[in-house]
């Protein structure tokens, strides 16, 4: 059992504390305050005047009680007299409450009157009764009492409630009549008040439409309203005749909230009847307002016609949410529609009584208000709910992209690594000029390839903001001839005619991302190239030097269909295509211009594009680059190109004392990077699992080491921490690259954190490698070209051997596993037949149409078939899901590079069943496999 700490024991105490004292709290009420009543607070009567006289019309009086009413009284000047009551004190009042001009007499002497022309400065007068206070004194007892009104109120209320108590007695008086109602409808006030704010303040940070706001301000003006209309409301607040005023303006103003909350959550399905209610409530809201303050008709007059037309909307709001109920709508705001319909009819039961009686309690519309109110927050709470379950599984299909991008980079560039690396040897050791030209097109298609493949992943950058430009020196001359051979052939095609054109001096060494621009350009002129039928493709170059910085200009300009202009502003966003009909012929995604917008945004640079429909259009690039020299890119430099490109770009180092472990569980993998590290002298020291590596670098000090990623326990990230934290190893220190395919979003940032030194993704680049090394060597270790011929010609002068790169072979003290290719080996072409599904062209095309290399592979494949099927067993064994996909994985790479794409597909779906961890599928499928791998590496050794 865990050990609590003093913050636990503290939060714990607490609890118990706030427990028991809340238990005691209500005790004490309990007993005190309900059951022994012994000592309460003395409450000050209220006394009523029960009898009084009425002076009639024709001058005859006539005795009457309290609440006396005569419906045809309506003459002005009425009298009526009484006697006040013998135990009269000082600080009493006399209440009572009026509407229109009234006076007080007692003993015959004027003690107060109410004139609504002197005493109410609101347009429109006084439109709402209340309770008039007229000062006694002790003298007063038994003394007559005479009020002089103008007109009766209420419908014929000749005598009004009257009664004799202080202004406390009188406050409790009201209390007990209708504070209930006050303090409910005071109490929603302030919590619609906050449903509001909170409401605002999630609209802000979730730049989202909540419905609560509308439904929240409804609430508020009605509990407003209920306010206002209370005799309560100038005894708290302290202001008279304001409040008639307030009460019909807010009573104006119900429907418009509500009924716009009402559409929102009904996402607009009755736009005819709740127009008709927005309408009605509209005119009702402007045309009383306005009778009443121009003189013309004052809002007392017109209450039954406004209460009359409220009843309708509301029963209207009902029948709407009926039908919708009936047609099975209200799922998607059913927390609304309960409220809405308890609310609407406790307002049908509140307004019934106003027409109905004279009695002026609101409980039933506070109730109502109350109701509603709580489903409104319930459903926004629900809503929030249903919207961050919709983001959850946003991410979560965001999270399965990245996956899936991740397997789709770790299956495309597997091959093309093949390929590129296979050609990149062969453009270093042909002396063949033709084969050399055929090995560039491959190297450029392969690169298009890649290029094609980096669109897709570099789109989850940007939706992610992390697109990644890294800064390198580069000849604009290479890049740009790499860009027209890549799109000069599609034009041909075509028979359009591709120009260039440099009309400023371009510096030809730059430092920026040159596969970015690279990018942008082959994007831009694809386009133009794609969208232009006849005519001509024009690449503009030119720019103008800035301080420290060139500003190179690009500009794409064609012949071709051009762009409306109401086209023109939805050109960069993504999967957005324009013209869709007009170019249905035309394949495409559109994912090219928005992935140019993001590009040249990342490098601060501005984009834009002029074009008019039918003839042509002209897209700029303005970006911002940094310069080695100001020595200009030649106007030739294309002839100039094709000349020197039989002279395959030679390392500029070597270091052949330089010791490198590399790290992979995938052994054409190992081959290549042992292939492209030739030429440096260098002779990696080669193993298959991360465990042996941390073996070897107990018994070795590396100056670098080179780490795959994707293995099987422990991984290139689990490694990296074993070798980083052992005490006995000897490459604590030692700078680390990991080498792998996944170039999700990310993923550098990641490999950076977890402690890698540097990145290199799948396919690898042979110069980026020989870079990425020399950078990461130590000085003394890295021979540059002119150091090399130097020791090289003292060397001979002396009689030594030189190095030669080329005898370079595998260490295989260090890994058994690498065999050589024997002589006098049977055909391969021969061996591969025998194994059903296996294309053999596939295989040869992966290296290069080496048959030694693709012997070498096979060898390789075949030696490692029994150890990894044993792996998977194990995995399976210990039910360790990951470690048998990580297997599969290899597999599929490893079948795709010797032409077996049927068992490829196999391998994947076991892989992605151990990433779903679908352990029913693995369980029955696994043991078929694993034999038929082993019987197809069977097969492989011959």
């Amino acid at each position: 059992m865990k050990k609590q700490g003093l913050l636990e024991i503290s939060v714990n105490v607490v609890k118990a504390v706030l427990f028991v004292s809340l238990i005691f709290t209500i005790c004490i009420y309990i007993y005190y305050g309900v059951i022994n009543r012994a000592d309460v607070l003395a409450v000050e009567p209220v006394r009523f005047i029960e009898n009084w006289n009425v002076l009639g019309k024709d001058g005859t009086e006539y005795a009457v009680g309290r609440g006396y009413v005569d419906e045809k009284a309506y003459y002005k000047d009425i009298v009526i007299r009484s006697t006040l009551p013998e135990d009269v004190e000082a600080n009493e009042y006399l209440f009572f409450y009026t509407r229109k001009d009234v006076a007080v007499y007692v003993n015959g002497e004027l003690r107060d009157d109410f004139v609504e022309e002197r005493d109410v400065n609101i347009p429109g007068g006084s439109v709402k009764s209340f309770y008039l206070m007229i000062p006694l004194k002790e003298s007063d007892a038994g003394a007559e009492i005479k009020i002089i009104r103008s007109s009766s109120i209420n419908d014929g209320l000749i005598v009004a409630e009257t009664f004799i108590s202080t202004r406390f007695g009188a406050f409790a008086y009201m209390m007990q009549n209708g504070g209930l109602s006050f303090i409910l409808s005071f109490i929603v006030l302030i919590f619609s008040f906050v449903a509001l704010v909170v409401s605002i303040v999630l609209r802000f940070m979730y730049k989202m439409k909540i419905y609560m706001t509308y439904g929240a301000l409804g609430i508020f003006i009605i509990a407003f309203w209920l306010l206002t209309d209370s005799f309560m409301f100038p005894f708290v607040f302290g202001v008279y005749h304001v409040n008639g005023v307030l009460n019909y303006l807010s009573c104006f103003m119900i429907p418009f909230a509500p009924a716009i909350y009402l559409n929102s959550v009904q996402r607009g399905r009755h736009k005819i009847s709740v127009s008709v209610i927005m309408i009605t409530a509209a005119v009702n809201g402007v045309l009383w307002p306005l009778l009443h303050f121009t003189g013309i008709c004052p809002f007392y007059y017109i209450r039954t016609i406004v209460n009359i037309i409220l009843v309708g909307m509301a029963v209207a709001a009902i029948v709407i949410l009926v039908i919708d109920d009936v047609k099975g709508n209200v799922s998607d705001y059913r927390y609304t529609f309960v409220g809405f319909l308890g609310f609407l009819i406790c307002c049908i039961i509140e307004l019934s009584m106003i027409l109905l009686t004279t009695t002026n309690e609101s409980l039933p519309m506070v109730i109502g208000l109350a109701f509603l109110l709580v489903f409104v927050v319930i459903e926004q709470v629900d809503e929030l709910r249903r919207t961050n379950l919709e983001k959850q599984r946003a991410i979560d299909v965001s999270e399965a992209k990245t996956r899936f991008l991740a397997s789709m980079s770790h299956e495309i560039r597997t091959p093309i690594n093949a390929i590129l690396g296979m050609n990149e040897m062969i453009l270093r050791e042909n002396k063949d000029k033709v084969i050399g030209e055929y090995a560039r097109n491959v190297k450029a298609s392969g690169k298009m390839l890649l290029m094609l493949v980096n669109d897709v992943l570099d789109f989850s950058k940007i939706e992610a903001g992390k697109l990644e430009i890294t800064q390198a020196r580069f000849l604009v001359s290479e890049m740009l001839r790499d860009v027209v051979s890549l799109v000069k052939e599609r034009a041909d095609e075509k028979s359009l005619e591709f120009k260039t054109e440099i009309t400023d001096e371009i510096p030809n060494e730059m430092i920026s991302d040159e596969f970015r621009i690279r990018q942008i350009l082959v994007n831009l002129i694809g386009n133009a190239v794609k969208y232009t039928e006849k005519g001509t493709v024009m690449l503009r170059l030119g720019g103008s030097y800035e301080g420290d910085l060139y500003n190179l200009h690009l500009v794409v300009k064609d012949t071709g269909k051009g762009i409306r202009k109401g086209d023109q502003k939805h050109l960069f966003e993504a999967f957005t295509r324009v013209d869709e009909k007009a170019n249905a012929n035309i394949e495409g995604t559109g994912l090219g211009l928005a992935i140019v917008k993001s590009i040249v945004d990342s490098m601060k640079g501005t984009l834009g594009v002029e074009s008019e429909y039918g003839v042509g259009s002209e897209f700029w690039v303005k970006l911002p680059v940094k310069y080695v020299s100001k020595k200009p890119l030649p106007e030739n430099f294309l002839e100039i190109g094709s000349e020197s490109d039989g002279a395959y770009e030679s390392c500029d180092f070597t270091a052949p004392e330089a010791r490198i472990l590399a790290v992979d569980d995938n052994q054409s993998n190992l081959t290549i990077v042992k292939l492209f590290l030739k030429r440096t002298g260098i002779t990696p020291d080669l193993c298959r699992t991360g465990t042996r590596a941390a073996q070897l670098c107990r018994e070795k000090k590396y100056d670098l080491i080179l780490l795959d990623h994707m293995m099987p326990t422990p991984d290139g990230i689990e490694t990296l921490h074993l070798i980083k934290s052992d005490a006995a190893s000897l490459n604590r220190e030692t700078k680390t690259v990991v080498l792998t395919a996944n170039a999700v979003v990310g993923s550098r940032q990641k490999y950076l954190e977890e402690g890698f030194d540097d990145y290199l993704t799948k396919p690898l680049d042979a110069g980026l490698l020989e870079q990425t090394v020399r950078r990461m060597l130590p000085r003394d270790k890295v021979l540059l070209r002119e150091e090399k011929d130097s020791a090289q010609e003292k060397t001979e002068s002396a009689g030594e051997k030189v190095f030669d790169a080329d005898e370079i072979v595998f260490d295989t003290a260090l890994d058994k596993d690498f065999d050589e290719v024997e002589e006098g080996a049977s055909p391969i072409r021969r061996r591969l037949a025998s194994i059903d599904g296996l294309d053999y062209e596939t295989a040869l095309g992966y290296c290069a149409g080496e048959e030694e290399l693709l012997e070498e592979i096979v060898r390789d494949i075949a030696k490692d078939g029994p150890e990894r099927a044993e792996r998977m067993r194990d995995s399976l064994a210990k039910k360790d899901v990951k470690a048998y996909g990580i297997e599969a994985h290899t597999i599929k790479s490893t079948m795709a590079t010797i032409g077996l794409k049927a068992f490829s597909e196999r391998a994947k779906q076991h892989e992605f069943a151990a990433k779903d961890n679908q352990t029913e599928f693995i369980n029955k499928e696994a043991e078929d496999f694993i034999q038929a791998y082993l019987e197809i590496c069977r097969k492989l050794e011959g």
